[in-house]
C-alpha cells in the first residue's frame, strides 16, 4: 500500500494510482478537514477575517473540528497551522492578494480529486504508523514529508533524529521508504532533486534545493 504519514494538503496522495492509500497525521483538524471535503461537506467558509481567526485560535473547542482546521491552515501564511494571518493582504509590489481565497480554492481542486477516488484519512503520530497493522508496517510505499530541518511549520519540538531512525526501521521491514527534505544523514542517498522559490510571507521569498531521499541500507 501507499502511506504517507505527513498527508498536509494532500497535494501528493491525490496523485498516487493505487487502490490502497493512506494519509495520516498528528493533526485532527487538520485529517477532519480533509475528512469533511472528501464526503462533499456543505462548503468552505466563503472568507475568514481577522476577527474570526483569532476567536478559533482560541476558542477551538466552540467550533466544529474541520472548521478550525479551514480557518488555522487555509488563512495562515504557507498552511502554517495559526502561524500568522493571511487574509487580503498588499504586497510591496503594490498586488492585492487574497490568501485565504487562493487557499480554499486550492482545497476546494484536490477535494474534486479526492471525492472521485477517496484515500483513507486517520489521525495518528507518525511514530504510532505500525501499530495499526495487525502484523505490523511491512511492503508499504511510504513517503514522508516531514517539516524541513531549520523551519517552524510544525513547532519546535519535532525530534529529527528521532525521525531518521523511525525511517531506518521502516525500511528494516521491507518497506520502501521515500523522504523529502533538504539534507539527511549520510546513510540515506539522494536520489532527486531540484531548486525551487517558496514564499515566507508577502513580503519575501528564498530559494532552496529540495530533495528526495532513500535509506541506503
Amino acid at each position: 500500500m501507499y502511506i504517507e504519514p505527513f498527508v498536509g494538503g494532500a497535494n501528493i496522495i491525490t496523485h498516487i494510482k493505487h487502490p490502497l492509500r493512506l494519509g495520516t497525521d498528528n493533526s485532527l483538524p487538520l485529517i477532519d478537514l480533509l475528512q469533511y471535503v472528501t464526503v462533499g461537506g456543505g462548503g468552505l467558509p466563503q472568507t475568514v477575517s481577522k476577527e474570526q481567526y483569532d476567536d478559533a485560535r482560541k476558542h477551538p473547542e466552540q467550533y466544529d473540528s474541520w472548521y478550525v482546521g479551514a480557518v488555522g491552515y487555509l488563512a495562515s501564511y504557507n498552511g502554517k497551522y495559526f502561524g500568522g494571518y493571511a487574509g487580503i493582504v498588499h504586497t510591496k509590489s503594490g498586488i492585492v492578494r487574497d490568501y485565504y481565497d487562493e487557499a480554499k480554492r486550492n482545497l476546494e481542486a484536490q477535494a474534486v480529486l479526492l471525492q472521485a477516488d477517496p484515500p483513507v484519512f486517520t489521525c495518528i503520530d507518525y511514530k504510532n504508523l505500525d501499530s495499526i497493522f495487525e502484523k505490523g508496517l511491512t511492503n508499504a510505499l511510504i513517503y514522508a514529508d516531514p517539516p524541513y530541518t531549520g523551519t517552524t511549520g510544525y513547532g519546535k519540538d519535532f525530534n529529527h533524529a528521532e525521525f531518521w531512525e523511525t525511517c531506518r526501521q521502516w525500511a528494516n521491514k521491507d518497506n520502501t521508504v521515500i523522504v523529502s527534505e533538504l539534507s539527511a544523514p549520510a546513510d540515506f542517498v539522494c536520489i532527486w532533486e531540484k531548486p525551487v522559490t517558496r514564499t515566507l510571507n508577502h513580503n519575501g521569498r528564498n530559494t532552496a534545493t529540495e530533495k528526495l531521499f532513500m535509506y541506503k541500507g
